[in-house]
């Protein structure tokens, strides 16, 4: 067994290749749902939305003083004030009044319906009140301190896109619309079995589940743990079995390494057709993916980094490939240290990424072993080298992958 588990990775696909073929499935998508607008944070937009209104929908003031015709204004000045009789107060949240006529002006406060007739709020510092009559001290332009009607959002204009995801500002704006719920598509849910004898029993603790469970819990994303199988074929198709049909992807950890009985690709090819298995990638080349009714199962090392660098790469196809979006966020960097890298291998490698002098710069670190948990707490992000690539020199552009916090020095 053993025998032929090395010589099914003798020969492993090209990362380009592996992706080619991950990209031409018809892969199963979510469906779409309504959700309250307060509920839609971190979702993933459905349909575009174009605001219905104007906003304002009504000339306001933009701060606090005095609505006046800006043209009773016009010669004012520290020794030649404009007089203007004061005609009431507009407050905010009230209507707007009666018409000014020539040579008054209100008082009004942010944000509170501009009267008919007016065109400009004079700053009150600008002002002086003596009895019934405000002193005006310097001339404003038509539209001054007014906001206009549609000046911060106008009717029609696009406030969601579809396939983005929905930000605090987007709620706002469609809060100020007066739209109340929104259509977005549901939740990708991600089922994580893991397999092996050792975690049953307690031997060890699960860190790679707990490390994919919790990398994966977004605002679009539901995790279902589907428990840890042992090392039986039978366990291991129960365990797939009970989660399948709540799933949009699958990844099960372990049994697909390098010395130990391949349980995992039996047991899945079982319940759908094998695409590949073994690719050139470093960490995490044991991967294998397979199609089960249109969804993708991905077979990956137990090890918790090469578990997460490889099933990111296709779980992120999978949300590039529906939404155009990407679960980490990429960001220009230069490379503080040179990086080699095995030639025939694209490599994930993990990065401490920081920003001196104003500069982001990305520390290679020693290690991405495969196991070893502390290259992950060390590094906040990763960077991809290329497979024909000997390695990429100290001071190089590179793009990175954010998956951490990012330090100034």
């Amino acid at each position: 067994m053993v025998k032929r588990i090395m010589e099914r990775f003798e020969s492993l696909l090209p990362y380009s290749e592996a992706v080619s073929i991950f990209d031409a499935v018809p892969w199963h998508l979510p469906g779409r749902e309504r959700v309250n607008i307060e509920d839609a944070a971190g979702k993933i937009s459905a349909c575009s939305v174009f605001s219905p209104m104007d906003i304002p929908d009504k000339n306001k003031a933009a701060m606090d003083g005095y609505a006046v015709k800006h043209i009773n204004t016009s010669n004012a000045s520290d020794h030649n004030p404009a007089r203007l009789e004061l005609s009431g107060v507009n407050m905010a949240g009230g209507g707007a009044g009666y018409p000014l006529k020539d040579g008054q002006c209100r008082e009004i406060y942010t944000g509170s319906i501009m009267p008919e007739g007016a065109d400009a709020v004079i700053k009150v510092e600008n002002c002086e009140q003596s009895g019934d009559y405000i002193y005006i001290y310097s001339p404003v332009l038509a539209g001054e301190n007014v906001a206009s009607i549609g000046e911060d959002i106008s009717r029609g204009s696009l406030i969601l896109g579809e396939k983005s995801i929905i930000r605090p500002q987007n709620i706002s704006s469609m809060t100020a619309a007066g739209i109340k719920s929104a259509t977005v598509y549901r939740n990708i849910t991600i089922g994580i079995v893991n397999t092996g004898r050792e975690l049953v029993t307690g031997q060890i603790n699960n860190s790679t589940g707990s490390l994919l469970r919790s990398f994966y819990r977004r605002a679009f994303m539901d995790i279902i743990d589907g428990g840890m199988a042992d090392d039986s074929v039978d366990s291991i198709i129960e365990k797939i079995s009970n989660i399948r049909k709540k799933c949009d992807i699958i990844i099960v950890t372990g049994g697909s390494s390098l010395g130990r009985k391949d349980l995992t690709t039996d047991a899945i090819s079982r319940l759908g057709k094998m695409l590949f298995s073994g690719v050139s990638i470093r960490p995490g080349r044991t991967i294998a993916l397979f199609n089960v009714d249109n969804m993708p199962v991905l077979s990956v090392s137990g090890l918790p980094v090469a578990a997460l660098m490889s099933s990111l790469i296709f779980v992120n196809r999978y949300v590039q490939n529906a939404f155009g979006l990407e679960i980490t966020e990429k960001a220009p960097a230069i490379l503080e240290e040179r990086i080699h890298n095995k030639t025939g291998f694209t490599t994930f490698q993990v990065m401490n990424a920081f920003v001196k002098g104003g500069e982001l710069y990305a520390r290679p670190l020693e290690t991405t072993a495969s196991g070893r948990i502390s290259s992950l707490l060390m590094g906040n992000s990763f960077t991809l080298i290329g497979e024909n690539l000997e390695g990429m020199e100290k001071g190089s552009r590179i793009i990175i992958n954010v998956i951490g916090d990012i330090k100034w020095e």
